[in-house]
């Protein structure tokens, strides 16, 4: 298959990775999941958006991709993971994970944001995915996929900030809402 297909399948089974870890792992339920419950984001919510969460260790998402058969080479092309002369390491460790998905529902990349108890005087809360050969912040804005209907229907779309802000809207019945990714 062509490297562009290569990252969207490793893209997907990153997303599904993060999703399952938040729901099913003891550090994704206690970390994560109390991140969004401290964000008052629901369950219906969380699985629309397909939010996840990236443990701690900073090879975790590297190690089992690997174990499952996957490349290191398009671990790194998607920017999930960073490689250095030490080796290949996770760019989202300890973050929760909101998945960017394409107009047509494809994972094109991620953000990761640190925990609110770990950004006092940290200088980059959020880690986004680089751009790639799939992913070009430019182009692309955050919760499109899931707000084309609501577009469609109202024909009138809403720029907000951020993630948090997107769904918030949605979870208030406002689904016609996008944000882009830059400041």
């Amino acid at each position: 298959q062509s490297d562009r297909e290569s990252m969207f399948i490793v893209n997907e089974w990153a997303k599904d990775y993060f999703h399952r870890i938040l729901k099913e792992d003891p550090d994704g339920i206690a970390i994560g999941k109390q991140y969004f419950r401290s964000r008052s984001i629901r369950d219906d919510i969380i699985e629309k958006f397909s939010l996840g969460f990236a443990l701690p260790q900073r090879d975790a998402l590297a190690q089992t991709a690997q174990k499952a058969g996957y490349k290191a080479e398009f671990l790194v092309k998607t920017g999930l993971c960073i490689q250095n002369e030490r080796g290949i390491y996770d760019r989202y460790a300890g973050r929760v994970i909101f998945p960017w998905f394409n107009v047509s529902g494809k994972v094109v990349a991620f953000g990761g944001r640190l925990l609110d108890s770990r950004t006092k005087g940290v200088q980059q809360k959020y880690v986004n995915s680089p751009d790639s050969e799939i992913y070009h912040k430019e182009r692309e804005l955050y919760g499109l996929f899931q707000a084309k209907k609501a577009i469609a229907k109202e024909d009138r779309v809403y720029m907000v900030e951020g993630y948090t802000d997107v769904i918030a809207m949605h979870q208030c019945g406002l689904e016609n809402v996008v944000a882009n990714s830059g400041t």
